[in-house]
């Protein structure tokens, strides 16, 4: 059986936070499919393509080397052997995602590149649709979501303190439900729920009780076991 979990959910829920602590206590590793998104987003806007030409957008990740390696505890996405970095969580980026995201023949294109992930560790793989597209038969699915007004405040709060974006919060609030409603309704890969998946609302929980919840559903043999001998 397979040693992956998929956390999926909308922007701002706490999903990268969430699985990158969950990999390390499995001692494993973290998989965000945004990543292959904004990396492909952040190169159209450095090409300065049409993003409203659907097929120029689809060939995207047909004209460059796209690889997903695995240097420590996260994978990273490489197009054309280079890592953009941070650049990939500014607003620039996130304003023009849908387009690459919400892109059919585009996401079809990356998803065998998805799926190859090494997975000689346990991986925790987290975004919009790994429990119902990417990784439908992984042995445990949870859905991570938020108030829409919580999701903000944190995104606003990265913003400003990670990315020096200083941009008024009701703004910030207004880009998360025009995210959540292209994710929603577009014509491929929807965000909802996976069948069988755990629903944590974590508006009112802090980061380690979500951690916890979520690990209450991992099978024992994924824990390593700890060396609790004493000198």
């Amino acid at each position: 059986m397979s040693r992956i979990l998929t956390l999926d959910g909308p922007a701002g829920c706490g999903k990268s936070t969430v699985s990158r602590l969950i990999a390390r206590s499995l001692g494993g590793r973290m998989f965000s499919s945004g990543r292959i998104y904004r990396t492909l987003t952040w190169l159209g806007l450095e090409k300065d393509i049409d993003f409203t030409d659907a097929e120029v957008v689809a060939r995207l990740a047909l004209d460059h080397s796209l690889s997903i390696v695995a240097p420590g505890s996260d994978f990273k996405v490489l197009v054309d052997g280079n890592d953009p970095g941070d650049v990939l969580d500014s607003t620039r980026v996130t304003g023009s995602i849908h387009y690459i995201s919400g892109n059919a023949a585009l996401r079809q294109s990356v998803l065998p590149l998805q799926r190859s992930i090494p997975q000689d560790l346990p991986v925790v793989a987290e975004g919009r649709d790994m429990g119902t597209v990417v990784f439908p038969d992984a042995p445990v699915k949870v859905f991570l979501t938020a108030s829409s007004h919580q999701r903000a405040v944190r995104r606003h709060a990265e913003l400003r303190q990670r990315l020096s974006e200083d941009l008024p919060f009701e703004e910030v609030l207004q880009q998360v439900e025009q995210r959540d409603a292209r994710d929603r309704e577009r014509d491929v890969s929807q965000m909802r729920p996976a069948e069988g998946a755990c629903i944590v609302d974590s508006t009112e929980m802090s980061i380690e009780e979500v951690v916890a919840t979520v690990l209450e559903r991992i099978p024992a043999d994924w824990i390593p076991e700890t060396d609790s001998s004493t000198e």
